[in-house]
């Protein structure tokens, strides 16, 4: 069961946040910008907010490039892999915290929040069992010297200039629709508290 769960998360978390979507427009109850905040207040939290999805969009794309078409296939230890074991999942927090600012709501806040941790944290801990089982030691030393979720940038380690990626280009055009959609959802999101 779990791991049909893991599997079908992106699934799911599409649905939740279709759900989400949906409950916000036609509740009372439960709604963006319910912050007691002026009206500036508002608008700093709406571009730190767009600052932190536009990071979140562009740290997922960097990441992909260095993984994508050989996730869980082949040891990747450098750019974002070099400071943390799972930048695509940072990166995603960072998005979540963006939306998290945008929508100036607590209870909202607090759902998306929940949602990542139930839908993400299984499938980190499930990917990384699955790396440590597949790959010799080194992946074992990657493991034990690089944090989970939160980067260490001191032990960033920069692709040299001569060294090649090879991306699968259907799989970063993916990557590019989903950042396009983060930004038409934040824009939404930042219409909507303006009606």
């Amino acid at each position: 069961m779990l791991s049909y769960f893991i599997r079908k998360r992106i699934l799911f978390s599409r649905i939740f946040v279709i759900s989400m979507i949906a409950i916000i427009i036609m509740s009372d109850e439960f709604r963006v910008n319910t912050l007691d905040i002026s009206d500036m207040q508002s608008i700093g939290l709406s571009i730190i907010g767009f600052v932190l999805v536009t990071l979140g969009g562009f740290g997922r794309l960097w990441a992909s490039l260095y993984v994508e078409g050989f996730k869980t296939k082949k040891l990747i230890t450098e750019g974002p892999y070099s400071m943390v074991r799972n930048p695509l999942y940072f990166f995603t927090v960072v998005i979540l915290l963006g939306f998290c600012l945008v929508v100036k709501s607590i209870p909202i806040a607090l759902a998306l929040l929940t949602a990542f941790t139930v839908l993400h944290i299984p499938a980190i801990i499930k990917e990384e069992r699955k790396l440590l089982a597949q790959h010799d030691s080194s992946y074992k030393e990657y493991y034990e010297s690089t944090p989970r979720l939160i980067p260490n940038i001191f032990k960033y380690k920069r692709t040299k200039s001569t060294d090649r990626i090879e991306v699968k280009i259907d799989k970063i055009n993916q990557v590019i629709w989903e950042i396009i959609g983060y930004f038409m959802l934040y824009l939404a999101i930042d219409l909507y508290v303006l009606i």
